[in-house]
């Protein structure tokens, strides 16, 4: 399933750098298991091939490369590498897969912390998501001071603030960012359509609409459609809905749109109300970066790479090889 978006494509290749769980493990199996030489290594990671030198010697010699890759990591970064090439990705990032379910979302949350901490730079503009695994990437994310960047919520908030509060995940970023947040400052389940078209004609929230348009990330996640999801466990969306959404063939929740296995929006009521920036506009987006991750996520984790032009996806081992083997 790879991605059509020849536009995006081309402009997300000029500065998107290779990531991974262990760039060191990664850059090695490029150049001794692909075959890569050194100057492709060096445009693939945006480095000079003087730091890919260096970077292979010391494999070499802390023993990371002997005759075969020799590191804890190998199986994570050649999950990596099938997804890229199965998916078209620009780049994965695969974590160990915990052995206690409820440690997932942090195990995820973490890499996500890392990835914000590499990418996110002066000038840039982030647009975000809510749910629990970016929630659980705050406690990982450093604090530092960017100049002239911004954060942009993509969802909407809920009257009654808790963490699972979408626009509460933006806020916490761009605070420990140092930086600007612009958020939807409507709830993000209307009981009204009518109300939603209103609403976004108010110029204060086209102006969020125009900066999340603009913006250099996107970071999601997905959710499944079932009771245990976060959207309908904690009342975003009543559970009572499960079973049309189902009939409508709703397969995910991205950003409380639901679409079905091929990433399109279901014909659903409850997509008329959502208050949240439109997926065509994030999917626009040069960088778009997918958290997400458990067997229970598969099929939605798969209908969201359908809805976006996909750049980076970040998620656990045990998904990975499920993804790769995915008919």
């Amino acid at each position: 399933m790879p991605r059509s978006m020849d536009g995006k494509r081309q402009a997300a290749d000029t500065n998107a750098a290779l990531v991974s769980s262990d760039i060191n493990v990664k850059t090695a199996w490029l150049y001794y298991v692909e075959g890569l030489t050194q100057e492709q290594i060096a445009e693939k990671l945006n480095v000079s091939r003087v730091k890919i030198m260096r970077t292979l010697a010391a494999c070499t010699a802390e023993g990371v490369v002997i005759t075969t890759i020799n590191a804890q990591s190998t199986k994570q970064v050649a999950a990596e590498r099938a997804l890229e090439k199965r998916y078209g990705l620009d780049s994965a990032v695969v974590v160990p897969t915990p052995e206690a379910a409820e440690h997932l979302e942090k195990s995820i949350g973490h890499a996500v912390a890392l990835y914000l901490g590499n990418h996110m730079k002066d000038n840039m503009t982030l647009a975000i998501g809510g749910g629990a695994t970016l929630h659980a990437s705050l406690a990982y994310l450093g604090r530092r001071q960017l100049k002239n960047a911004s954060v942009i919520g993509l969802v909407g908030a809920l009257p009654h603030s808790q963490w699972i509060n979408p626009s509460i995940v933006a806020a916490k970023v761009a605070d420990l960012f140092g930086i600007d947040s612009y958020q939807i400052t409507a709830p993000v389940m209307l009981h009204d359509p009518v109300l939603r078209d209103l609403l976004w004609a108010q110029p204060e929230l086209m102006d969020v609409k125009t900066r999340a348009a603009n913006a250099d990330i996107a970071l999601l996640t997905v959710g499944e459609i079932s009771p245990e999801a976060t959207i309908f466990r904690h009342g975003l969306v009543l559970p009572s809905l499960i079973p049309s959404l189902r009939a409508k063939g709703a397969q995910a929740n991205v950003l409380s749109y639901f679409i079905d296995a091929q990433g399109k929006l279901v014909d659903h009521e409850v997509n008329d109300r959502v208050m949240a920036i439109g997926l065509d506009v994030v999917s626009a987006i040069p960088n778009v970066v997918l958290a997400a991750g458990g067997l229970h996520k598969l099929a939605a984790i798969r209908a969201a790479l359908n809805a976006f032009a996909t750049n980076v996806l970040i998620t656990d081992s045990q998904t990975a090889q499920a993804l790769i083997a995915a008919e």
